[in-house]
């Protein structure tokens, strides 16, 4: 089994001020890969519809050295390197045009029924572990993130611009929500080296969610959860140079 490889442009829609693809474009990208993926291995989107099913992302983190210019050229190579009985683990690398390695990830995912939201067996599906690549991620794994004694915090309802096609909050729109919070001096003086990110729960449209932020030398982290509840949805931490 080989690895997939997909190719992608850096637009003008896909860059911040700093004329450099977004942690955000770069997030989505690599998701964009995972589902290119899915399919051309044979449980993508459209095998999923068809067995009532869906993918759904309990963590990840990206590492980047280097973030493509405006209109750059880069692919990522995405492959499936282990599975057990819950969750599957699908790793990323970055290439610029002349091969070398920009940016990492390593994503956890669960399948669950779409209608019952439970977890199924992947071991069960034949198709999905000839799929395995076995290799070490090519970074840590995403981290389990404590509690967050965030101080600052912001609250979102959370509109139609916010969901995807699984009817719950797209997963990048929780990393915009988080930047949105830091300092633009922050955002344009330093660089993200490194994000990890939990999902945890769903959140949907109509909701309202706090956003508390807690900063630190080491990093700044995050909790979103919905507003009057204890229990997080999606907590991060971003590491910075």
């Amino acid at each position: 089994m080989e690895c997939g490889k997909y190719d992608y442009r850096v637009q003008p829609g896909d860059v911040d001020l700093t004329q450099k693809a977004s942690i955000i474009t770069l997030g989505n990208h690599i998701l964009h890969a995972a589902g290119e993926d899915a399919d051309r291995l044979g449980f993508g989107l459209r095998w999923m519809q068809s067995n009532n099913t869906t993918w759904v992302l309990s963590r990840m983190a990206i590492e980047m050295d280097r973030y493509p210019d405006e209109y750059e050229h880069y692919q990522i190579e995405t492959w499936v390197s282990d599975i057990n009985r819950l969750m599957t683990t699908r790793n990323f690398i970055l290439h610029d045009r002349a091969g070398n390695a920009i940016g990492k990830g390593c994503t956890h995912w669960s399948m669950i029924d779409f209608k019952t939201r439970l977890p199924l067996d992947l071991r069960t599906l034949e198709h999905y572990m000839a799929a395995v690549i076995a290799t070490d991620p090519p970074i840590d794994r995403p981290a389990k993130i404590a509690k967050v004694n965030g101080t600052a915090a912001e609250t979102h309802r959370i509109r139609y611009s916010d969901i995807d096609f699984n009817q719950h909050t797209n997963s990048m729109k929780y990393v915009q929500w988080m930047v949105d919070m830091l300092p633009l001096e922050k955002l344009t003086s330093q660089r993200l080296r490194r994000l990890d990110i939990n999902f945890l729960h769903e959140t949907r449209y109509g909701q309202q969610v706090v956003i508390a932020m807690e900063n630190s030398e080491e990093a700044d982290k995050f909790e979103i959860r919905p507003e009057g509840s204890d229990q997080a949805a999606c907590k991060a931490a971003l590491f910075w140079i």
